[in-house]
This record gives structure tokens, C-alpha cells and sequence, in this order.
């Protein structure tokens, strides 16, 4: 019926607008360089698994899992088949430069695919301070601890990543979470509600209650 066309089925494949059915295109080698090193990604970083849509203007930058880009885009399947959900966003350009000089941001879709290679920008927290991050809204520094207070105040601005101490090589558990360096002493979580919810439930299994947990 007319309810099936309309709403998209509750799951992981659910049919994209826009570009959703525009081809997967490389990027080329002369734009990496500044995301490198800007995020201080190691020589072992899979550029090649990272792509654009066609007619995207590289808007946002692709994960694509090394099965799909061998057996379908490097084969030139995608030409015939519509891939629903083939490709995880690994950075999203910035629409406006707030004070940062990289134009493209670390996405939380992913996060997990990119956090082996990130040697900048990226941080350590304690469960304490981790669980501070989880939060919509401006996060001002001084509800941190020192030593984390003391990691953050000079990041310039722009993305950056919090990690879970003692999750740094677990990326089934994604405790993960891509922040972004305001102005001043504040940043923001720039992660969906809904995984927010899912990272707080994933903190209180290991056994963590918050102190704002009553709040």
C-alpha cells in the first residue's frame, strides 16, 4: 500500500535521498595531504577505501569496506546495481570555517574505521570525563578533570576525538565519541542523539553510574 512507499523499513537498508544512487568515485591522491596531517594519520591509512559521490563535490568522504570496493566498484558493478548503505561517512566538509583551518571534520559514523590510524587530535578520557562528553549542547571545560582540562585548552579548533581508556583497540564496542573545539573554553558532541543514548547504555553495562545520572 501507499504506507510502504512512504515510510522507510525500520533496519540498516534504508534507501537514501539525493545522491544515494549516485556512483562511488576516488578521490584524488593531491587532497589528502592536509587531512593528513592534520589528523596526523599514519602511512598504513586506506586512502583508497575512502571515496565521494559522483556529483557530490566531496562533500562527504566515504569508508567503503575493502569487499564492496573489490567485488563491486572496482569491477564496475555499481553501474548496475543500486548498493544501499555501501559506504560509511568518514569525514563531512564544513560548511562554515569556525575559526578552523581544515575544511573537513571527522564523521561518527565511521569513527571506528579511521581511529587506527589517527596519531593528532585524538585523546584518552577517563570513564568520568568520557561520560561528561555525551551530552547535547555547549560542554564547558571546567566540569572536566585537570589532567583532561589541561589536554583540551590548547586544541585549536575544529574535530577532535574522545576515546574510552581501555577501549583504545575496540572498535566493536565504539567507545568513540568525534567532539568539536569551540571558541573559548567549550565544545560540542557531535554525535546523533539516538547513538548517545546507545554509548550512555553501553557505560552503565560496564557497570558506570554518572554523578548527573539523577539529573
Amino acid at each position: 500500500g501507499e504506507s510502504k512507499i512512504e515510510r522507510a523499513p525500520r533496519g540498516k537498508h534504508i534507501k537514501k535521498t539525493d545522491l544515494s544512487n549516485e556512483n562511488f568515485v576516488p578521490i584524488s591522491d593531491d587532497f589528502w595531504p592536509a587531512i593528513v596531517e592534520h589528523f596526523g594519520l599514519t602511512p598504513a591509512f586506506p586512502k583508497q577505501q575512502y571515496m565521494s559521490r559522483a556529483r557530490g563535490e566531496s562533500k562527504v568522504l566515504y569508508f567503503i569496506s575493502r569487499s564492496i570496493k573489490e567485488n563491486l566498484i572496482d569491477r564496475g558493478i555499481q553501474d548496475r546495481i543500486t548498493v544501499i548503505n555501501s559506504g560509511l561517512k568518514g569525514f563531512e566538509r564544513q560548511n562554515i570555517l569556525r575559526d578552523c583551518d581544515m575544511s573537513y571534520r571527522v564523521a561518527q559514523e565511521g569513527i571506528q574505521f579511521l581511529i587506527p590510524y589517527m596519531t593528532k587530535r585524538i585523546f584518552n578520557a577517563s570513564i568520568d570525563d568520557f561520560h561528561k562528553c555525551v551530552r547535547t549542547g555547549l560542554i564547558k571545560f571546567d566540569g572536566f578533570s585537570e589532567s583532561f582540562r589541561k589536554v583540551l585548552e590548547p586544541l585549536e579548533p575544529g574535530s577532535f576525538v574522545v576515546v574510552l581508556e581501555g577501549y583504545e583497540k575496540d572498535i566493536v564496542k565504539k567507545m568513540f565519541v568525534v567532539m568539536w573545539r569551540c571558541r573559548g573554553v567549550a565544545m560540542n558532541c557531535l554525535v546523533a542523539k539516538v547513538e548517545m543514548e546507545a554509548i550512555i547504555a553501553k557505560l552503565r553495562a560496564l557497570g558506570y553510574v554518572g554523578k548527573e545520572s539523577q539529573q
